[in-house]
């Protein structure tokens, strides 16, 4: 079967690869090609079993040492030492493995969202009629006719054919936050995935409208599919913990071993009998192996597991934690993670002024403000007209309510429509109240060619008001008057050309820019108006536009300024537009005065060597696929930097996979994402990233403490049984293996215990 040029393929030529049309598949038909193409789920990864979970924790690096001390201790016969150093070896392989089934147990919680079913066309021609029946989406094969309406989980790739006001999220799969309008006209092969508007991809929402389309991929063969495929192929990269861990076991083998020879060298030399001087060689041994230090490294990564929770980190895997603290780099996705993922109306041009409006996301609370003074919208007639204009001449709707953190404000509907509803409801002009004053009597769909949409209100005097709005070029090209200061006058070419201008410099700042027009007319005049509206002969009253965006998170221009001052590069990678990433960078103080942009094209033109040569003055990267996230983290590990990598979307796993350390968002993350991490931040917030790095900066230096001071101790043992062999031949035996045993689990892991708990040091952050 043809791959990747479905989009640029007519419907009738996708219908005779596919060997079927409008009408369906038949029941048997759809059972052959399930036996033959399999379920349509992605393959997961074989997920740990208890018993094997447990052995997982005895391949520790750090318990290399254990086994050789428990080895020489069974050769020369001390049982009593093999009991003890097994029960060391028990105690840190129960601590990790309780950890690490917790954090299984934490992630699989985060599965809210069971497989879906999907509606799809069957039955024809077995049974003479046309079916429409719901069946569970991994029963779904190619060829199948779906149903797709306004709430919808799109069960697999598949290639439109009817779209009637069609608009897909497709945030988790290509970055963006705004809704896609669908067509059905064949596109050039050439595109991108997100540029893809004949699609309706696996794993996306519908947001608007309702349409038909033909499955052509499912299961591992789709987009979703594919980026899983490239993130299980992705070799999982060794963190500085685990780097540490082995030098570290190397040092203390070579340690051990050195210390060993030392003393039995000096025994015979002295004289002793073999057997004895093998028990004192036993005990340098010993006292040259921490045999605390697995043991009181599992509880201080534990305990930094406990610190990150409260602070909505959930930790999958211990060293993840150590790891954070060596981060120097983190790419971060923009929507969902440093954004809100809430459209948001910020400028408004209305009356020949600009208005800043304040506020984020889907919470109605915001003023309205002019070069900074705030005004009130009610006594500005023409803010208010527009304002009406933009909840009125749209279907969203906005609803509060309760969730077990408290009340929550929602969407039902187009996140584009909603910002304006939740502009509207800023300066106290609720949409209900306005629909029983202004009864919507007939409208035009917003229609993709056309790019705007037009609703009649009939009002109290028994006139018809026409509210439109749409893409300012197109309604400005409808307009023949403007609002201006209370009066309606005729739009002159050069306040066009003017407002064209406007437009512009709104859309340069990464804003999704709107116009708003209106019309008062008899009701008479209903039909004739719809087809003097359909030849651009409305003669509408421009009011003016509305700037909305996907804005920051409060809390992130915070959490980038702190990466900054601990030398951690911030990097935001989005599949989003240059121009919106670069306004979003800018605004977070990610984008310097001396960063670059690059967009996915630049890097396909880029070798690896070109990447590494500039990527340490990028800052923001645009319009960027999977694979492109990939070459960036690789690109920044080959330089040397220890790598972060966030995000909630699929096409994040290969990068997160790729990456020292893969942050999964816990809210909007994908499942694929989530596998992909060692972390994932349950509130979704870039801020609890830079927080867990915190964290790991904090136990970081707690395990240094704590190595420091069992090495010390340790080789303070090495010197008193050197010393009592060569000074005091009479006593030479000072210590025992079992009591060096003793000495370094019990006492000096009970001694340790407080450092590996030490409180984080104030200028933890400030520090490179």
């Amino acid at each position: 079967m043809r791959e990747d040029v479905w989009h640029a393929l007519s419907v009738d030529e996708v219908f005779k690869i596919l060997k079927t049309d409008v009408r369906g598949l038949t029941i048997a038909e759809a059972e052959k090609r399930l036996k033959e193409y399999g379920p349509n789920e992605l393959e997961e990864e074989k997920k740990l079993g208890k018993l094997a979970l447990l052995l997982d924790q005895l391949k520790s690096p750090l318990l290399a040492v254990l086994y050789a001390a428990a080895f020489i201790a069974y050769i020369a016969g001390k049982l009593i030492d093999v009991v003890v150093i097994a029960a060391v070896i028990v105690i840190n392989t129960v601590v990790g493995f309780i950890q690490g089934y917790k954090a299984e147990a934490a992630l699989q919680a985060l599965k809210s969202l069971a497989a879906p079913e999907a509606e799809v066309i069957r039955g024809c021609p077995e049974k003479g009629i046309c079916v429409e029946m719901r069946v569970k989406a991994r029963e779904i094969v190619p060829g199948d006719i779906i149903l797709l309406e306004a709430g919808d989980k799109v069960p697999a790739d598949a290639r439109i054919f009817e779209a009637i006001n069609l608009e897909i999220d497709e945030s988790m799969l290509t970055g963006e936050s705004i809704p896609v309008r669908k067509t059905i006209e064949p596109l050039d092969k050439n595109l991108p995935v997100p540029e893809r508007k004949n699609m309706a991809f696996a794993g996306t929402i519908v947001t608007r409208g309702r349409g038909k389309a033909v499955v052509v991929a499912t299961g591992m063969r789709t987009e979703i599919g594919k980026i899983a495929k490239l993130m299980k192929e992705t070799e999982r990269v060794e963190t500085p913990f685990e780097k540490r861990a082995k030098d570290l076991t190397k040092k203390l083998g070579l340690f051990a071993v050195s210390a060993g020879i030392a003393v039995l060298l000096v025994g015979l030399i002295r004289g002793f009998e073999f057997f004895e001087t093998f028990l004192f060689t036993l005990a340098a041994m010993v006292s040259a192996i921490p045999e605390g230090l697995p043991a009181v490294l599992t509880i201080t990564l534990a305990v930094g597991v406990t610190r990150m929770a409260r602070r909505n980190a959930i930790v999958r895997k211990l060293p993840a934690i150590d790891t954070l603290g060596s981060v120097t780099a983190i790419v971060t996705d923009k929507t969902g993670t440093l954004t809100t993922n809430q459209q948001t109306v910020r400028k408004i041009f209305v009356n020949g002024k600009m208005v800043n409006v304040t506020g984020v996301g889907f919470v109605p609370e915001g003023s309205f403000e002019i070069d900074g003074v705030p005004i009130d919208p009610k006594k500005d007639d023409a803010l208010s007209l527009l304002l009406e204009i933009a909840t009125l001449c749209n279907d969203a709707r906005l609803r509060q309510h309760e969730t077990d953190k408290g009340y929550r404000w929602e969407i039902y509907g187009d996140p584009t429509e909603g910002a304006l509803v939740v502009a509207a409801e800023k300066a106290g002009l609720n949409k209900e109240v306005l629909e029983i004053q202004l009864p919507r009597v007939d409208e035009i769909p917003f229609d993709p060619k056309e790019r705007y949409m037009v609703t009649f209100h009939k009002s109290p005097e028994g006139d018809l008001r026409v509210y439109v709005k749409g893409a300012p070029e197109t309604v400005l090209g409808m307009c023949s008057f403007i609002l201006l200061d209370g009066e309606i006058r005729k739009l002159s070419p050069k306040e066009r050309e003017e407002l064209l201008k406007i437009n512009t410099e709104m859309a340069s700042e990464g804003l999704r820019v709107l116009a708003m027009a209106y019309r008062i007319i008899e009701l008479d005049n209903l039909e004739t108006f719809k087809e003097n509206i359909k030849q651009k002969l409305a003669k509408l009253i421009f009011v003016g536009f509305t700037g909305m965006i996907d804005p920051p998170r409060l809390e992130a221009k915070q959490a980038v300024q702190l990466c900054k001052r601990a030398g951690i590069k911030v990097i935001m990678a989005t599949g989003d537009h240059k121009l919106t990433a670069e306004a979003i960078a800018r605004e977070l103080g990610i984008l310097e005065p001396d960063s670059k942009v690059l967009t996915g094209a630049e890097l396909d033109n880029m070798s690896d060597d070109e990447l590494d040569d500039i990527i340490k003055n990028v800052s923001v990267f645009a319009r960027v696929s999977p694979t492109h996230k990939h070459r960036i983290v690789e690109s920044l590990r080959r330089k040397g930097h220890v790598v972060a990598v966030t995000g909630d979307g699929v096409n994040d796993a290969p990068a997160l996979k790729a990456a020292e350390v893969g942050v999964a968002m816990g809210i909007t993350g994908t499942d694929v994402a989530k596998e992909a991490a060692e972390m994932v931040i349950a509130d979704d917030n870039f801020a609890s990233i830079v927080s867990a790095v915190e964290e790991g900066r904090v136990i970081f230096e707690n395990i240094r403490k704590v190595v420091k001071y069992l090495l010390s101790t340790n080789a303070g043992e090495i010197v008193t049984i050197l010393t009592a062999l060569i000074f005091f031949p009479e006593f030479p035996l000072l210590f025992k293996p079992i009591q060096i045993l003793w000495v370094n689990l019990v006492t000096d892991g009970l001694h340790v215990v407080p450092l590996a708990m030490e409180p984080k040091e104030e200028d933890v952050m400030n520090k490179p």
